[in-house]
């Protein structure tokens, strides 16, 4: 009886090592290591010795831990034989997070490989944004993520961890924290806003996200960091310059961050000192066109006119050595806006200074009614006819017109009176010979050729003027008499 109790106990034994090899098997496939079993709620229970031996054999640590109370879910696992593993109070703090180069468009992160890991966990906000939290933007396995498609200008806070993963959930280490951004935008809205004989005023737009702006200046064939403002500053005054010496400026707004100092592409804006804005002298509407009359500018070379009819877009109308333009015939009620810009030849660069801005509105003179769309046009103080048909400038020519107050000519609206091919004008003390009369007051006043001069325009009448008549160029008075018939009207101003 004593040895069939030995047998049944042994056989029971046998089946409780079986079971516990089988639990083990379990264990082992799913975690790579080997856990105790759980001891039973039964008052006065001992691990059989032979179980335990069998532990330690196969698992020395899960033996070592077995008296211990069992571990939560989720706590760990062993490392395996190529890799070391982790649990959720020894993840590895990810390290050296930065970006690489500086892009208008993306931002490439880049931190050290953690091995034994799962991945890592990409975090970012909104740099500066009140109230703005970090929200989960990618998970990768590498140590790397390039984020695309982002405006000039933009900044993120970003937060790297790594991370592992069991049945049980997913654990985080502590991530690393940075600051990084894209390139900001070229500078827009580069002017010159002012100009004197030694001081150039440059101003610019507001940049969003940039931390300054930095200006350099070429002088003499050699560009320098010239200074550097904050991100509050539009506008550089450069002082103690040289009238008549050409000056460039470049600005590019830039913005810091943890990887250093990103700088935006530059924006260039020539200037002259001393060749300072035209004036206006008496600008003005005739007969459904503007009249442009404005001074000279110091060291200017000439001068561009442009008009648009929205201040969005300009067009140049002509490029002129005068101080003085007229358009054609404008569409009535409609307003125009206008440019003046002088400027100065320096080398191959066409440098330009600040410009007169004007504005009109087309067809506000009593003119329009009474002229009609074909006429000539004569200003005193500009010397220049304009023959305007059909609404738009066919002949144009400086003049010379009556001696200035002395003999002037009278000004207002008349008409061609008559025609005469030659002609010879006589006065009380001359007499002389042309080939193209058209006369428009009387037969005192008239337009016609004057070969014995041989310029015309500028200031000649202030001292070498007619008798009154409006002198032309042969060829321009050839061809005016050609095309312009009797009752053609004369508008003199």
């Amino acid at each position: 009886m004593k040895k069939r109790t030995i047998i049944i106990i042994a056989a029971a034994v046998l089946a409780a090592v079986a079971v516990i090899i089988t639990a083990v098997v379990i264990i082992s496939g799913r975690s790579r290591a080997v856990k105790p079993a759980d001891k039973p709620d039964i008052p006065g229970f001992e691990q059989p010795k032979q179980v335990t031996d069998l532990l330690k054999d196969l698992n020395p640590t899960a033996a070592s831990e077995s008296a211990s109370e069992p571990k939560l879910p989720g706590t760990g696992s062993e490392p395996d034989d190529e890799e070391p593993a982790y649990n959720v109070s020894n993840i590895p703090e990810v390290t050296e997070l930065m970006r690489l180069g500086g892009q208008k468009d993306s931002i490439n992160l880049v931190w050290r490989e953690t091995s034994g890991v799962k991945g890592y966990r990409v975090y970012r906000r909104a740099s500066g944004e009140k109230g703005a939290v970090y929200t989960l933007f990618s998970t990768v396995k590498r140590a790397h993520l390039e984020i695309r498609n982002l405006a000039a200008g933009s900044k993120y806070d970003f937060k790297v961890a790594a991370f592992i993963s069991d049945d049980y959930g997913t654990y985080e280490g502590k991530g690393a924290e940075a600051t990084f951004a894209t390139e900001p935008a070229k500078v827009s809205g580069l002017v010159l806003a002012g100009v004197d004989n030694n001081s150039t005023t440059i101003s610019w737009n507001k940049m969003k996200n940039a931390d300054g702006y930095i200006v350099k200046r070429c002088f003499g064939g050699k560009w320098s960091d010239y200074d550097t403002f904050d991100a509050d500053t539009t506008e550089f005054t450069d002082e103690d310059l040289e009238a008549g010496r050409a000056y460039y400026y470049r600005v590019s707004a830039f913005i810091k961050d943890s990887g250093g100092t990103l700088t935006g592409g530059t924006k260039d804006v020539y200037t002259v000192a001393g060749m300072t804005a035209p004036e206006d002298t008496g600008s003005t509407t005739r007969v459904g066109r503007v009249s442009l009359d404005y001074s000279s500018s110091p060291y200017a070379d000439g001068y561009k006119i442009y008009f648009s009819e929205d201040k969005k877009k300009w067009e140049l109308l002509d490029d002129i050595e005068e101080t003085y333009y007229n358009t054609d015939r404008l569409e009535e009620g409609d307003t125009y806006y206008f440019r003046v810009t002088p400027y100065r030849n320096v080398g191959k660069i066409e440098v330009a200074g600040p410009y007169l801005a004007l504005t009109f509105t087309a067809g506000d003179d009593f003119y329009d009614k009474e002229i009609g769309d074909t006429y000539i046009e004569v200003s005193l103080a500009d010397q220049h006819m304009w023959f305007i048909k059909d609404g738009a400038v066919y002949l144009d020519s400086d003049v010379v017109s009556g001696n200035r107050n002395s003999m002037d000519t009278p000004t207002g609206t008349y008409s061609i009176l008559s025609k005469a091919s030659p002609c010879t004008l006589t006065g009380a003390d001359y007499v002389s010979y042309v080939d193209y009369w058209m006369a428009f007051i009387g037969g005192s006043y008239g337009l016609h050729d004057a070969s014995w001069r041989s310029s015309f325009g500028g200031d000649i009448y202030e001292g070498d003027g007619s008798h009154g008549c409006v002198n032309l160029p042969t060829e321009i008075a050839k061809e005016l008499y050609a095309t312009a018939e009797v009752g053609t009207p004369v508008i003199v101003y």
